[in-house]
């Protein structure tokens, strides 16, 4: 009465997540990668040059994904409080407005 294809299958899970990662870092997709020669940076032998410009460019990609955000959240309230204003509410809690009619 074993139970093993639960098991197995969670192992398999696990291998595959651990090889998906192992391609990613071998195309450059994480943070340690420079831009410019798409090389694998090791931090533990980056030299302290490298290391700063990898803390700059994060900075920097931080920095503008917080000015995106904040900037789509300005326009979302914006929209929202227009489309708030031209709603005519006294029309819909009012009698003059029935949605059961339709």
């Amino acid at each position: 009465m074993g139970f093993g294809g639960a098991a197995l299958a969670a192992n398999q899970v696990m291998r595959n997540n651990r090889n998906l990662l192992k391609q990613k870092r071998k195309r450059g997709d994480l943070s340690f990668v420079s831009t410019e020669n798409e090389k694998w940076v090791d931090p533990k032998k980056a030299s302290f040059e490298q290391l700063m410009e990898i803390r700059k460019r994060i900075r920097r990609d931080n920095k503008r994904y917080a000015r995106k955000v904040i900037i789509l959240t300005i326009i979302g309230f914006i929209l929202l409080a227009l489309a708030l204003a031209i709603i005519p509410w006294d029309l819909i809690f009012t009698n003059g407005f029935n949605p059961h009619k339709y």
